[in-house]
């Protein structure tokens, strides 16, 4: 786990200063820095290294045999050990122990299909001498970032924008970017800043002589109504989630567990327990019905667990808010990526760099309730005729965004994710954008470049699918995944076992009845039975969110004053006359904030921060 920034330059001429970025990744990777530069300056290549795997030799670039391949490499690479034996059986003399290594040498050898040896979490960037071309990857979930912007002549990649920063690119807003974000998010190639761009999850950009090109070459690959499903079994299942669990413990260092109340994280520690010692952490909310520290406390205690909880009160959150926004380079509607950044601290000064964490099983198994509604919506033609008629009240009157009326059209549904990004941010945040902002995208339709695009891969599919792959290709992969951000900004990896896509092969083949059979996730639930406590097993789905901030009064004045001082002093985003009204009104408020206030307040303070914290234009 570790930072990498690279250079491509097809005139040549790139010196070891071009490399320079990598300092500012320095938090990803603070054991080593290594670089490479190509004899003929057309690329350079550097690492900033988190020492996890092959500690004791692991320092990159990493090279295959003739040295015609450099490689740097981000992430974990599961079942590497066989992999190495392989290599070794083929001819190929590997000089590390590292899991990184093995990249270069299954390059050498099938060049246009490497990829798909790779299982795992990461992101890749080799350079390849003979063919004089520069291969870009990243894991097929999104796990592992990986930024890139042309920067004049030179493309230059990166794990983290700041990098990308530092080496000159434009520090600016992304308007298109920010108002999809706002009713969908943004697709999985764009970010919220202007000129920087992401190679999307399960594809390889290639840079060289013919120019540059992104391929994917793994997708969500959902069943079609017409194929017969082939429903694995709990035992499969079962097996499945405890393998991706013992690849993810293999480490030269000790692995510590992310734990709450929930059926995810638990299934987790519950499948290692038995192959390493249990160190697991949890977040607590004292006082408030969300906090989960209770249950995950007695489900360590069944386990035989070496337990810590990191409590969340006002003062914490006020110590990390403006790190947390800043670190994760993206913007926050809750406290839960402030909660996210104090575990990441607490793993951290435990003495822990690698962490397992249940990310990923809503999204595989549909837990979240929007997902269950979009399958009644599959199996049930009443549903769908009474959906239809609630479409109809909500996209009256012409005022309904034209993402909602547009995805109506092609869908012929709606998403229950995609109503509820309407709901909750789309509509609340119009009052609080610049005019000029609201009439240049008034017609655009955020999810319209995607649906297009997929047409392959959500045709005939039931509605569920089609809802769960727009889902984890804008929100999952752009939101929910930017808390890679703040762990790597406390030196911690964090491996995620529900994310392997062997597991999610297997999973996608469920039928739709299953997702409404029982509870939340049932099958989960039957497939690890054997390594959940009752509480757990027959608990409801929570999802993670922080209470908002008691003290919200004082929060908005605080904020307001920044405003004031000309924080959002030639912001493209917000008008601050509307914003110091909100704020004004939440400070002089007797009343709790309610979700959709503090999902507001968040949105301000984030583009505030990061306004402020990288001079966004």
């Amino acid at each position: 786990m570790c930072g990498i920034v690279a250079v491509w330059s097809p005139g040549g001429g790139v010196v070891g200063e071009d490399l320079r970025p990598i300092e500012a990744l320095h938090h990803r990777g603070p054991d080593a820095t290594g670089q490479w530069l190509c004899p003929s300056g057309r690329a350079g290549l550097a690492q900033a290294r988190l020492a996890v795997v092959g500690v004791r030799n692991g320092r990159q670039p990493v090279h295959s045999d003739s040295g015609d391949v450099q490689a740097v490499v981000n992430g974990e690479l599961y079942g590497y050990r066989e992999q190495r034996r392989a290599l070794a059986a083929r001819g190929h003399r590997l000089l590390t122990d590292t899991d990184s290594e093995i990249v270069p040498h299954l390059y050498a050898d099938d060049p246009d299909g490497f990829v798909h040896h790779l299982r795992g979490e990461f992101a890749v960037v080799l350079w390849d001498r003979r063919r004089r071309r520069l291969i870009a990857v990243r894991d097929r979930f999104g796990i592992k970032p990986l930024y890139y912007s042309w920067i004049g002549p030179r493309l230059v990649l990166a794990s983290e924008v700041k990098a990308l920063f530092a080496a000159g690119a434009p520090r600016r807003w992304d308007r298109r970017s920010f108002h999809d974000y706002l009713h969908a998010c943004f697709p999985p190639d764009r970010t919220l800043f202007d000129g920087v761009w992401q190679v999307p999850p399960g594809s390889v950009l290639s840079a060289g002589d013919d120019g540059v090109h992104i391929t994917p070459y793994w997708d969500l690959d959902y069943p079609t109504t017409a194929q017969p499903p082939a429903a694995p079994g709990s035992a499969a299942i079962g097996d499945a989630v405890e393998e991706a669990v013992r690849l993810r413990l293999v480490a030269d260092v000790p692995v510590g567990f992310h734990l709450s109340g929930g059926l995810d994280s638990s299934s987790v520690v519950g499948a290692a327990a038995g192959h390493a010692p249990l160190r697991t952490f949890t977040v607590a909310f004292p006082g408030d019905e969300r906090d989960e520290s209770p249950v995950a406390r007695r489900t360590a205690d069944a386990l035989g667990a070496e337990h810590a909880e990191v409590v969340i009160d006002p003062g914490t959150r006020d110590a990390v808010v403006g790190q947390t926004i800043a670190a994760g380079e993206m913007l926050q509607e809750n406290d839960h990526g402030t909660a996210r950044l104090l575990l990441s601290t607490a793993i951290a000064e435990a003495g822990l760099r690698v962490a397992l964490a249940g990310e990923g099983g809503d999204e595989l198994f549909a837990g979240y309730q929007h997902f269950r509604t979009d399958a009644e919506l599959s199996v049930s033609p009443l549903r769908m005729a009474r959906a239809a008629r609630s479409y109809q009240a909500l996209t009256a009157g012409g005022d309904a965004p034209a993402t909602l009326t547009g995805t109506l059209d092609r869908l012929g549904f709606l998403p229950g994710w995609l109503i509820e990004r309407s709901l909750n941010a789309g509509m609340p945040s119009r009052p609080l954008l610049r005019a000029d902002l609201r009439d240049e995208f008034a017609t655009r339709d955020s999810l319209a470049e995607l649906i297009d695009g997929n047409q392959e891969q959500l045709r005939g599919r039931p509605p569920v699918h089609q809802s769960m792959y727009l889902f984890l290709k804008t929100w999952f992969c752009n939101y929910i995944l930017a808390a890679e951000r703040l762990d790597m900004a406390r030196s911690v990896e964090v491996r995620l076992p529900l994310l392997d896509h062997r597991l999610f092969e297997l999973v996608r083949q469920l039928p739709v009845e299953t997702m409404l059979a029982g509870e939340s996730k049932q099958p989960l639930r039957d497939a690890m039975r054997a390594h959940l406590t009752d509480e757990v097993l027959k608990g409801e789905k929570r999802p993670f969110f922080a209470p908002p901030p008691a003290d919200a009064g004082r929060v908005a004045t605080r904020l307001r004053e920044r405003v004031g001082d000309g924080a959002l002093d030639g912001n493209p985003l917000l008008d601050p006359p509307a914003v110091d009204t909100f704020l004004r009104r939440l400070a002089l408020s007797r009343h709790p904030l309610t979700a959709t206030q503090d999902r507001m307040l968040h949105l301000v303070g984030s583009v505030v921060t990061l306004q402020l914290a990288y001079g966004l234009g």
